[in-house]
């Protein structure tokens, strides 16, 4: 893996979305086994920011460290331990199909029935709100309790906490959660931890699989969005958590757009043709 070059998220993010912003000049290395770039946070209109952690190196690379060390509603972020939760508290069957009852959320693909793996993927709120619904208050902050997720403060509506709650976490505290993850040490059964990465798969191309999930907090303001998971490849395994300002609908696409160009530029993932 080529070592790190490290550009300003504003010019990264500005010569993707070619909005005419002009890109600006490298930084130099903080330490040597982590990296940080105090960019400007506003990058053509919203802010974004991004952690990346090379496993291989140990290093760290951050673009607008204020935002990514701030924490946030994690929203359908919470669905990675909200999945391990529930099959390792039996509540939810790897193979469970869940019944639609008819009502129109306005998004198709929430319109029918479901697996959990579906919904997963298509970060079902229905699902995991009765998914939530059967694990129970007390017992889901017994496990966020014993992995330490964010803030462990799932205050708030029970069936809802992740989205309006008081759970909070930061890009660092993703990157950790997901890193246990990945080496299996996370307080779950291994065929349960497995089973959640296989369902994580997101993207690929040459020599590389990116696992990952997605989230939206809609129900606040500001909104935000977050994009967590991890490239795999053949020389190491490389974790990120991109977290973006959503001011309106279109902004919700720099969540892979701005977490594909940066690991375009550090040469974790290829360009594409």
């Amino acid at each position: 893996m080529k070592r790190f070059i490290f550009l300003p998220a504003a010019a990264v993010l500005c010569m993707f979305l070619l909005m005419g912003c002009a890109p600006k000049s490298g930084g130099n290395a903080s330490s040597e086994t982590e990296k940080a770039m105090d960019a400007s946070p506003q990058a053509c209109g919203t802010e974004a920011s991004i952690m990346i952690y090379d496993m291989t190196r140990g290093e760290w690379v951050v673009r607008n460290e204020k935002r990514a060390e701030r924490d946030f509603l994690p929203a359908s972020t919470y669905k990675i331990p909200h999945t391990l939760i529930a099959l390792q508290s039996g509540v939810v069957e790897k193979d469970e199909v869940f019944k639609w009852d008819g009502k129109d959320r306005g998004y198709e693909p929430w319109n029918r029935d479901l697996t959990l793996e579906e919904a997963f993927r298509w970060s079902a709120i229905w699902v995991y709100q009765e998914i939530a619904r059967r694990i129970g208050a007390e017992r889901m902050q017994n496990y966020v309790d014993l992995i330490g997720y964010g803030n462990t403060d799932i205050g708030g509506n029970p069936d809802s906490f992740w989205l309006d709650g008081n759970l909070r976490i930061s890009s660092r505290q993703q990157i950790e959660f997901l890193l246990h993850l990945y080496m299996n040490e996370l307080p779950f059964s291994t065929d349960n931890m497995e089973f959640v990465k296989k369902i994580m798969a997101r993207d690929s191309g040459p020599g590389w699989l990116m696992r990952a999930k997605s989230g939206w907090a809609q129900r606040i303001s500001p909104q935000h969005g977050w994009m967590v998971g991890w490239i795999e490849k053949e020389d190491g395994t490389v974790f990120f958590a991109t977290n973006v300002r959503i001011d309106k609908r279109e902004d919700a696409a720099l969540r892979m757009a701005y977490t594909k160009v940066v690991l375009q530029e550090l040469s974790v993932i290829s360009e594409p043709q």
